[in-house]
């Protein structure tokens, strides 16, 4: 499968000087994403997708945006720094866990993942009735000390996390455990800072960022009360 990934030119420089590239531990914000980020390891060790080269975390790539594999170029109207190098790679299918990049922004906030939208709307008047907020449940995906009730229901919602390999949107990401260089197409290394590129998550001129959990719902049936 062909997939796309977006990294620094640090990055590049340890793909070219050492023939692969691994996630570092270093860069990668464990205490914001790594309750999700852990339950991706074990999915994909779960699905036989062992590491090969001792490695901790995955790297990640896009596999599908529409009608493309990455994210267009989008004009960089807030001045966001981001990645300068584009990498396009082969992969073997056994070698990729897929997922819907929308569905995985409910793991990001503690939520369950949906079948619809009226499961969806149980699970916010569950929430409610058991005293929990939302920001307690991110706080909990960000190893935040919460409620022990919190927790409880954490076990129960993380049940239904393995929906976001369902692909029901137009924008699949990819997890892998390495890029070696003789799996690399191509490589473009983009200089404009007029623009951002491979981000679906940039923020709007007035601060905010794209609702993926609404436009995900959007999709889904409406369900049965």
């Amino acid at each position: 499968m062909k997939l796309i990934t977006f990294q620094t030119r640090e990055a590049l420089d340890t793909l070219q000087n050492t023939g692969i590239l691994t996630a570092e531990v270093p860069y990668i914000d464990l205490q914001k994403y790594g309750v999700p980020y852990n339950w991706m390891v074990n999915e994909m060790k779960n699905k036989n997708i062992c590491p090969q080269n001792k490695e901790v975390y995955p790297l990640w790539a896009w596999a599908k945006c529409g009608a493309s594999i990455a994210p267009r170029k989008r004009k960089n109207i807030t001045g966001e720094i981001q990645n300068v190098v584009k990498i396009v790679f082969e992969k073997a299918d056994k070698d990729i866990l897929l997922s819907d990049y929308m569905a995985y922004s409910f793991l990001l906030s503690g939520h369950i993942v949906p079948q619809n939208q009226q499961e969806y709307k149980n699970f916010l008047d569950e929430m409610e009735r058991q005293n929990i907020s939302l920001e307690e449940l991110k706080n909990f995906v960000r190893s935040q000390p919460v409620k022990q009730n919190t927790i409880k229901q954490f076990s129960e919602i993380q049940k239904t996390w393995k929906r976001i390999f369902d692909l029901k949107s137009r924008v699949y990401q990819a997890c892998i455990w390495n890029i070696k260089m003789s799996e690399v197409l191509k490589i473009e290394i983009l200089n404009d800072t007029n623009y951002i590129y491979g981000a679906m998550n940039t923020k709007r001129l007035d601060g905010s960022r794209p609702d993926w959990k609404k436009k995900y719902l959007q999709i889904l049936p409406a369900g049965s009360k």
